[in-house]
């Protein structure tokens, strides 16, 4: 195709060059296909007759975002697609960026799911469970109430949420109980209850949050829910979990009847490790603790208090 031709098409696709200068590989991509009228198989046949073998996987992968084009025969692949779309050289090359880093060192200081949520991982291989790298947690605020009991009654949970990639629309949140019945997932807000996985053994929930909005890569989204606990044991610590590193956590607890007489934050690397304190905690005239953590690492946070 000449160079005059491959400028006339360029021009007269408003959104193709919106996408060129603001959107991601995966947008373009995506755009390009829809623009062609072209399917993934019938995508993989024009590559094909350029002498270019890619499978239809990798091709929809590329697409929605999941990975992207890296290696030197991939990157062939993507100036045949330069050409067989009518861009001009090098136009959807230079959205790739620099190489991501592989294998354990992309994303230091990271920790397994499985590490982390260990009682869950029958749930989550049971959902086919997305990686959990697709969604940053900037902001999350969870208020905790304890009842007059002294037992754990609900937790009301704010997140804001930042897609990794494209085409993110849900997001998995976890519970683990130790010693009470399992609790229930209500009043989302910004979002749906999709998918639950439940183990009474084990005391593991895993529940599927759809999104309002399908999100691009560095899109936000506000997800907010709440679990609602029957009758427990005492409650004497409360924490969140983190796989990966946050901007931000706010953990208030919230005490019903009599205030713990000490209360102390914590954090650890898993659970199996061992807690290293922080300073006991003012309870004020609220009959409740608060905790502000920035730049949250990979981990365990959370509070623990005595009654007497």
């Amino acid at each position: 195709m000449s160079a005059d031709r491959r400028s006339s098409l360029l021009l007269a696709d408003r959104e193709l060059r919106r996408l060129l200068r603001q959107g991601t590989f995966a947008q373009v991509l995506d755009h390009c296909l829809n623009a062609h009228g072209l399917s993934l198989k019938r995508l993989q046949q024009q590559l094909a007759a350029r002498g270019v073998r890619i499978s239809r996987a990798a091709l929809s992968y590329w697409r929605n975002g999941r990975s992207r084009p890296e290696r030197d025969e991939s990157l062939r692949t993507v100036r045949a697609l330069e050409d067989l779309f009518g861009l001009p050289e090098s136009t959807l090359v230079s959205l790739l960026g620099p190489p991501r880093p592989r294998g354990r060192s992309a994303e230091p200081g990271s920790v397994d799911r499985k590490r982390m949520w260990p009682a869950h991982d029958s749930l989550l291989t049971s959902l086919a469970a997305p990686a959990d790298d697709r969604l940053r947690y900037l902001t999350i605020h969870e208020h905790v109430r304890v009842d007059a009991d002294r037992r754990l009654a609900e937790v009301r949970t704010r997140l804001v949420v930042e897609a990794q990639r494209d085409h993110v629309d849900c997001c998995l949140v976890y519970q683990w109980v130790e010693e009470s019945e399992l609790p229930q997932l209500v009043e989302p807000r910004f979002c749906r209850l999709g998918r639950i996985r439940r183990d009474e053994v084990a005391g593991a929930t895993v529940c599927e949050l759809i999104l309002d909005q399908r999100l691009a890569a560095r899109e936000r989204a506000v997800v907010d829910y709440t679990w609602r606990f029957p009758a427990g044991p005492e409650l004497t610590s409360y924490h969140r979990r983190f796989t990966r590193s946050a901007r931000e956590l706010v953990l208030q607890v919230g005490f019903g009847g009599t205030a713990p007489v000490h209360c102390v934050p914590y954090q650890q690397r898993t659970p199996t490790a061992t807690p290293r304190q922080g300073s006991p905690l003012w309870i004020g005239m609220s009959n409740t603790a608060h905790l502000v953590v920035e730049d949250v690492r990979p981990g365990i946070v959370g509070l623990s208090w005595e009654w007497d």
